[in-house]
């Protein structure tokens, strides 16, 4: 007879794992006369491997705290500060203009001018009788 305890809890990470199927041969003979045949069973098993772990209950704790507030108070202060004040000093201005003068001069200038002159030359009359 075989008896079976209750399960027991460890705690430890949750994994699963596939291996390779298990084969298992069983290899029977019986003599007879006659002709021998050999049967070859696969029985493939499947191994399942549970670990339970159990989770604590999540509890809610409220509390109060005080938390200290920041406020800017805002106040006028004196601060002393020499100032430079920029003096006006009086100068004479010299101011130039540059004046261009054009100035118109007759210039004599030489021209050239074709002129056509008549030519006298002299032919041979004919007369016609």
């Amino acid at each position: 007879t075989k008896e079976i305890g209750q399960a027991v809890y460890v705690n430890g990470p949750v994994s699963e794992e596939e291996a390779a199927p298990q084969i298992s041969q069983v290899h029977t003979e019986q003599l007879m006369l006659g002709t021998t045949q050999e049967r070859v069973v696969e029985i493939p098993t499947i191994q399942y491997e549970e670990i339970i772990q159990e989770v604590p209950e999540i509890m809610i704790r409220q509390m109060v705290q005080e938390v200290p507030q920041i406020v800017q108070e805002f106040y006028d202060q004196i601060v002393e500060q020499e100032v430079h004040v920029p003096m006006i000093v009086q100068k004479k201005r010299i101011q130039q203009q540059m004046v261009e003068i054009v100035v118109e001069v007759p210039v004599p200038m030489t021209q050239e001018e074709i002129v056509h002159v008549p030519m006298i030359m002299q032919q041979e009359r004919q007369r016609h009788v």
